[in-house]
């Protein structure tokens, strides 16, 4: 898995790629905890090129949204594929995220 990081002046936008799963677990919490450490701005999560998640990688997910939550930030996810968009609407996912079509829609949310 490979994960890209931009820090605009609204939000930290976070490209994933490929797959969140047990192998890349370690990865994606320690970069989320690094991030989420320092809440100076929401963070915004594309999923566009992420090709697997599962609960492991859910859980870094929810983790995050629980801590930018209590510093009052937000974490939304944009463009989802459909087996990843499955994925959080099974597991009842969908009521905790902001889940948007487009970069440019998540980008307005925050």
């Amino acid at each position: 898995m490979e994960i890209k990081h931009e820090k605009t002046d609204k939000a930290h936008i976070v490209e994933l790629v490929g797959r969140l799963d047990a192998l890349n677990n370690a990865k994606a919490e320690t970069f989320f905890n690094q991030l989420t450490s320092q809440p100076d701005l929401s963070v915004l999560v594309d999923c566009g090129q992420l090709d697997f998640i599962n609960s492991s990688g859910l859980r870094v997910m929810i983790m995050s949204l629980k801590k930018l939550k209590a510093d009052g930030k937000a974490l939304v996810l944009c463009n989802l594929q459909k087996n990843i968009k499955d994925v959080f609407k099974f597991s009842g996912f969908t009521n905790l995220f902001d889940i948007e079509l487009s970069k440019e829609e998540a980008l307005q949310k925050l």
